[in-house]
């Protein structure tokens, strides 16, 4: 019995000190969350400065889902998405940011040369093809886009910039709600989002989204 007292006398000593810390332990959260981000922005900063490696891949990968997810290790949505946009552009539905010309015996050998080009930053690079991006992809372009082979004259090389779709936010922020303004820490995931409201140390409510239609 004496044991099961001092287990009670613990708990309620427990919420006697978050009751009244309650505002401090808030900010110790808050600025736990904001140290957790930072530190792993920092780890993905290193992967990320790997990832923004240009890489050649064939048109055949770039129309590969899996291939795509593989080699630039990006999402299953950021690589379908990415499959589409390829497609578009190697049928001629997107015009090029920019054309430049270099010399080279093959296709394939012109592709590890603008590899070569954009892993340096050479000057003589179009500026489109120099700005920085989640990733980049060297395609040499061998095909039309019913699938047949292009004479040597037409063939080409593609550099893609991309810009992926981040798949985990952490948000902080404030709301107002009837004339009140309230602390706001959220999740956001993929097209789901939460929020969750505090007024001081007070938990108040929660707010949850889901994005129905994206453009």
């Amino acid at each position: 019995m004496r044991r099961s007292e001092e287990v009670s006398e613990m708990l309620q000593k427990a919420k006697d000190f978050v009751a009244k810390h309650k505002t401090a332990l808030l900010v110790i959260l808050c600025l736990l969350i904001v140290g957790i981000a930072y530190a792993v922005g920092r780890y993905s900063a290193s992967e990320q400065a790997a990832a923004e490696q240009p890489a050649v891949m064939t048109q055949e990968q770039t129309q590969d889902v899996k291939a795509l997810r593989t080699q630039l290790d990006i999402s299953k949505s950021n690589a379908e998405t990415l499959q589409r946009r390829l497609a578009e552009v190697q049928a001629g539905q997107r015009a090029p940011a920019a054309t430049y010309y270099v010399q080279a015996p093959t296709v394939e050998r012109a592709a590890q040369v603008v590899e070569r080009q954009i892993k340096e930053d050479a000057p003589t690079l179009p500026r489109a093809v120099r700005e920085k991006s989640d990733r980049t992809v060297v395609t040499p372009i061998t095909k039309d886009a019913n699938g047949k082979d292009l004479p040597p004259e037409e063939q080409k090389v593609d550099v893609y910039k991309i810009n992926l779709r981040k798949d985990h936010r952490i948000k902080a922020g404030a709301s107002v709600i009837d004339g009140k303004a309230l602390m706001s820490i959220g999740y956001e995931q993929g097209r789901f989002e939460a929020l969750a409201h505090f007024d001081g140390g007070r938990y108040k409510g929660v707010t949850v989204t889901y994005n129905i239609i994206e453009w």
